[in-house]
């Protein structure tokens, strides 16, 4: 991550802040993301991604993949009824991210060992993430739809996914439980 604003905190490039550089080490036609990107943007709120070339200093780096930040600014632009507000979390990559919305029981302890909160650490955002864990784990499946609607955005879900599933993400929710993010709106909804 390369932060624009470390020296001036108005300062943009391109209205980012923040640029997330991808070597695709995994990825050798380096489209994927780029890719997973246009598919999916028309139907969940997907972070922008571009190739930008790199050059420090006169000396040419290469290409490669820059990525939209999970940040303020993303949520602006895709719940801009929000103004910012909610909560954001982010859940790690890790070959055992064990972050797949499972209950864990009632203690907020074990969900903050998997679920990193970028916003205000706030009780009542951590209670609504270990409800909605609950919801998923231990309501019976006839009334899971009705359960789940006035705290998941249950279409959006299903398209992340479909696409997490039909993009083959080797590194996502769907494979590791994990390197995904997470947004709960003002009104109370996951995304």
């Amino acid at each position: 991550n390369v932060a624009v604003d470390h020296t001036d905190p108005k300062a943009r490039l391109l209205g980012a802040k923040t640029l997330n550089l991808l070597n695709s080490h995994e990825d050798d036609s380096m489209m994927s993301t780029v890719l997973y990107s246009h598919l999916s943007s028309p139907h969940i709120p997907t972070p922008r991604a571009n190739f930008a070339e790199v050059v420090i200093n006169g000396e040419a780096w290469g290409v490669f993949v820059n990525v939209e930040q999970f940040n303020k600014d993303f949520v602006e632009r895709h719940w801009p009824e929000s103004k910012g507000k909610g909560a954001r979390w982010k859940v790690n990559g890790s070959p055992m991210g064990d972050g797949g919305l499972q209950y864990k029981g009632d203690e907020v302890a074990a969900y903050k060992s998997r679920y990193e909160i970028k916003t205000k650490d706030d009780e009542k955002d951590w209670r609504a993430l270990i409800e909605l864990c609950r919801t998923l784990s231990q309501t019976p499946v006839d009334q899971l739809e009705t359960a789940l609607k006035p705290m998941l955005d249950i279409d959006s879900a299903l398209w992340f996914l479909a696409m997490d599933i039909g993009a083959a993400n080797g590194d996502g929710y769907w494979v590791r439980a994990s390197d995904y993010a997470l947004y709960r709106d003002a009104s109370g909804v996951f995304h």
